[in-house]
Formats: structure tokens, sequence, C-alpha cells
């Protein structure tokens, strides 16, 4: 069963999806580990891939914020709410969006290998959010 120690490995990873540094959340990673993003749409296998995917996202939020709240254990792994927030460093939300920031709140499941590194990171939020937090939801 999951308990503290994925807890705490999930805790310090969404310490390093926070820092700014593209290359921190690799060492919590298994080899061939996923991250699945739902907004995304698409599985993005490997330390590779996955840093690629967050490294783009740096580029317009480069003060990325993901703050872990309540957390669920099961057999698997470990599940648990956030909240993401950060500066629009770019006019990717639209001018008006530029330094201004936004937040979203979501959920992450994440499951282990036996060495506790991530084999599957599954992240859920709604789409729409952040431009809503800013008002730009039409």
């Amino acid at each position: 069963m999951a308990g503290q120690r994925e807890i705490d490995t999930a805790i310090a990873l969404f310490k390093a999806w926070s820092s700014g540094d593209a290359d921190a959340p690799g060492p919590f990673f298994a080899e061939g580990g996923v991250l699945r993003d739902i907004v995304a749409g698409e599985d993005k296998v490997g330390w590779p891939d996955i840093r690629e995917f967050f490294a783009g996202g740096l580029q317009a939020f480069p003060d990325l914020e993901l703050v872990p709240d309540i957390f669920w254990t099961n057999d698997a792994g470990v599940a648990f709410t956030w909240r993401m927030s950060a500066t629009v460093a770019t006019d990717a939300m639209g001018p008006e969006a530029k330094g201004k920031r936004w937040h979203s709140d979501g959920m992450t499941y994440l499951e282990f290998d036996g060495a506790g590194k991530v084999t599957l990171e599954v992240d859920y939020h709604h789409g729409g959010a952040a431009a809503r937090s800013l008002g730009l939801d039409g």
C-alpha cells in the first residue's frame, strides 16, 4: 500500500515542477515513465518527451507553482488535489493577460515502481480555468 513515502515523493515532485528548472522533475520518474495531462490530450512517454513538454510550458509561465493539498493512497499510488498558478509571460493567452497571474485547481494521480520512482502521472484540470481566473472567459 502506498503511504507516507509516496506522499513525500509527490510533494517533492511538485516542488520540482514549481522550481522553474525544466530538469528538476527528471529524477523522480522511472525510465519509461508516463505523463498524461488530460488537457494536453496525449501521453508524454519517457523523461526526454516529458521534459520537452514541461520546458515549453515554462516559456509561457516561468514562475509556475503547483501546491499539493489533500492526499489519498491506494495499493498502486497516491492521488491529491492541488492549486496551479503562474504569471503570463507571453501573449499566449492574449495581450491583455500578459503580466497577470492566473490559477487553476486540479488533481493528480501517481503510480510508482518498487524503487519509489513515478511510472505514471495523470493530471486532471479544466483547460479553461486559467483564462476564467483572469476574467478572459468571454
